[in-house]
């Protein structure tokens, strides 16, 4: 049974959040071959009180920063947090743990590239004939968000450049 398919969309007050907590925990279901029972059992709670706080509708057992933070660091899938942070408008980008060398800013230059060249097709497209129908407008702030992100690393990358060069 695929979780997300459990639950209405437009019954979501956080829909993408839901949606996407449930797809992080069926893709973890998934690579480690088990069931909602042993993921509840990791995250030290019940497969009832995983279920409830997966449920958009249950108010009085939300999806808690708590849980989040708790499959995220189970999973090591971050795409919650990310989904979290676009709803605000932020990019996540990780942290780097080595110090970048100069040689690796033109990969991420090229991918940044691609990515807002993307954004520039998509909208140009779009505006073809003077409408932006609501798929146009949620292919637009996709090929947005995976500029920004592009972006971001690059700018995470340049950061710690400037960092080693000190």
């Amino acid at each position: 049974m695929m979780l997300n398919n459990i639950f209405d969309v437009e019954d979501m007050p956080n829909h993408k959040i839901y949606e996407t907590a449930q797809a992080v925990i069926q893709d973890y279901m998934e690579r480690k071959h088990c069931k909602i029972g042993l993921v509840a059992s990791e995250l030290e709670t019940t497969t009832g009180v995983m279920y409830r706080q997966l449920n958009p509708k249950d108010y009085q057992m939300s999806l808690s920063i708590d849980r989040i933070v708790a499959i995220t660091k189970l999973t090591g899938d971050t795409r919650i947090i990310e989904v979290l942070a676009n709803e605000f408008d932020h990019v996540l980008v990780c942290k780097k743990k080595a110090q970048a060398k100069s040689s690796d800013i033109n990969l991420l230059v090229d991918i940044a590239n691609m990515e807002n060249s993307d954004v520039f097709r998509v909208v140009k497209k779009a505006i073809e004939d003077n409408e932006i129908t609501p798929d146009e407008r949620e292919e637009i702030l996709k090929e947005i968000d995976e500029a920004q992100k592009a972006n971001a690393e690059l700018k995470d990358l340049v950061l710690h450049l400037a960092i080693k060069d000190q």
